[in-house]
């Protein structure tokens, strides 16, 4: 099922359409082939993963829009009890009930190897990566400490161990630029940059923040303010930081991601059941209505892919930039996708 989003623009080039609705035609008839008795079950592409966080299990997203399905779940290593998958989607951290925070690498439909993470927090309640998820920050409020892992995946070090209480409040959520070098937290109702001697530097102030997002140049970042319906920018937050009002209006603003080129802002709406994307250069604000309460924006594989939602046992809906045109594609229920594979 496509859905074309309101708001884009409606003209098409009729061959590249063409070509796009043959291309995702041939993987639906080879999805029911695969489907029948007897048949040999094609996997198609991977073009992400998504974790059910009950066991927890782990399944690919396989195939094109217009015929995506999840896989079955994907063995894990003994003992995982949390997975946090990483923008791009080649590698997750997870957690472990006898062992420390651990880097599992994805490989098409597969875990191809678990390698350790040394000096990690064992178990953060919010981990946020930086867009291209070369660093990520790791949170506890319960420990009050803030960590900064750089250098992912390959060669992970501790950039950063900071004790919470020396911050003028505690963070609500973070970002980290991918050399780990510029890191912001926010509390309900202010932006801070932290210097790496720790010393916090006030950014902005608002009255609801439920996301902040730095884009791909590690020098600006994005504000989702609850309280007024505001999305604010901050430019050159580490040097000489100037914000400034982006969008305002939206209702119901949840989670903020950067297009892959850093010149579209997404958002999703969870309370009004939209998703929106701004134009950082005219500030233009373009929204599609959702099927499904937009609850989380995960980036997938390709640029501008997202799994907007994903609940146990039931469909999923992924948004993807199409051109100058945004879409939103179902995806069958992991149930639905084991009996059609029967």
């Amino acid at each position: 099922i496509f859905l074309r989003c309101l708001g884009a623009p409606q003209h098409i080039d009729m061959r590249n359409e063409m070509a796009r609705c043959v291309f995702g035609w041939c993987w639906l008839l080879a999805a029911i082939a695969g489907s029948l008795p007897g048949a040999t079950t094609i996997t198609g592409p991977v073009a992400g993963y998504v974790v059910e966080p009950s066991g927890p299990a782990l399944r690919a997203i396989l195939g094109v829009p217009g015929s995506f399905r999840f896989s079955d779940a994907l063995p894990l290593p003994p003992g995982v009890t949390r997975i946090h998958l990483a923008p791009g989607q080649a590698f997750a951290l997870v957690e472990g009930a006898d062992s420390g925070l651990a880097i599992l690498y994805l490989s098409g439909a597969a875990v191809t190897r678990e390698a350790a993470a040394p000096g990690a927090m064992a178990a953060p309640e919010s981990v946020v990566f930086s867009p291209a998820a070369g660093s990520v920050v790791l949170l506890s409020s319960s420990s009050s400490r803030l960590q900064v892992l750089s250098g992912l995946p390959d060669t992970p070090r501790v950039a950063m161990d900071l004790d919470t209480t020396t911050l003028p409040e505690q963070p609500r959520t973070a970002a980290v630029s991918d050399d780990g070098r510029t890191v912001l937290v926010a509390s309900a109702r202010a932006v801070y940059l932290v210097r790496p001697d720790g010393e916090a530097q006030l950014l902005m102030t608002a009255r609801d923040i439920v996301s902040i997002a730095l884009f791909p140049n590690g020098a600006d970042a994005a504000v989702s303010d609850r309280g007024t319906g505001s999305v604010h920018l901050l430019r050159n937050v580490s040097s000489e930081p100037v914000e400034r009002e982006l969008a305002s209006g939206l209702r119901g603003l949840g989670r903020l991601y950067p297009s892959w080129d850093g010149g579209t802002l997404f958002v999703t709406r969870p309370g009004s059941k939209a998703v929106s994307w701004i134009d950082l250069a005219s500030g233009e604000v373009q929204s599609c209505d959702s099927a499904a309460v937009p609850v989380i924006l995960d980036p997938l594989r390709n640029r501008d892919t997202f799994l907007i939602s994903a609940r146990p046992h039931q469909p999923g809906w992924i948004l993807y930039r199409d051109g100058d045109m945004v879409r939103v594609v179902f995806v069958p229920g992991a149930n639905e996708v084991t009996e059609s594979v029967q």
